[in-house]
């Protein structure tokens, strides 16, 4: 076989191995099927999901920022969604929390946190959920909102030592007086936001 054969020869291998691989292999342009397109109504969800990983990771005043940012654009978004709405201001209530008290927050204060988006996220994305259904998941998770009120106001309590002596020394009175306004504080922002809950609620079975 002389060199030009040679060459033609290795040109059409070379396009029929071009032609299987681009068979093959997903384009560029086409998503793959191990990794769908997003739909249009979870994409306004995806940087809220990041920063809440974020969040779990590591709690920093930029990303709780980003968060609260990323909830009101949300409550704008879904402005006609009750639910949705519902949603977001217990997501932002917990935000606030966290934002307010960082590592000392209640630890089971992120698996809430994360729990209410994993709602949020089912019903915003999940078509087949009913609306009797979503506002069931709502009314779970509210419930599960009173309960770690509960938790965090009985963890914030002043103990005493066995022996009846407090277990804070007269020095330190001023941050224990801290403690106590944080915790009134923190139980006038739950009563009003659950007060704004229970009035949501409320308007959705107007409906």
């Amino acid at each position: 076989m002389d060199k030009k054969a040679n060459d033609t020869f290795a040109f059409d291998l070379e396009n029929r191995l071009d032609d299987f691989f681009s068979d093959a292999l997903p384009s560029q342009n086409q998503p793959s099927a191990e990794d769908p397109p997003a739909t249009q109504s979870d994409l306004p969800l995806k940087d809220l999901k990041s920063t809440i990983l974020a969040i779990d990771w590591e709690i920093t005043d930029d990303a709780l920022d980003a968060f609260i940012d990323q909830v009101d654009e949300l409550a704008d978004r879904f402005a006609d969604d009750k639910v949705v709405q519902t949603f977001l201001k217990l997501l932002k209530s917990l935000g606030k929390y966290i934002r307010a008290h960082k590592s000392k927050a209640h630890p089971d204060t992120i698996k809430r946190l994360m729990a209410v988006y994993n709602s949020l996220e089912q019903a915003v994305i999940n078509d087949e959920l009913s609306r009797d259904q979503k506002e069931k998941m709502l009314r779970d998770e509210i419930l599960q909102f009173k309960q770690l009120k509960a938790k965090i106001i009985q963890s914030k309590s002043p103990h005493r030592a066995a022996g009846g002596q407090d277990t804070v020394q007269s020095e330190e009175t001023p941050g224990i007086d801290a403690v106590i306004r944080a915790i009134d504080e923190l139980k006038t922002q739950m009563t009003a936001e659950l007060a704004a809950i229970r009035q949501a609620l409320g308007n959705l079975q107007k409906k």
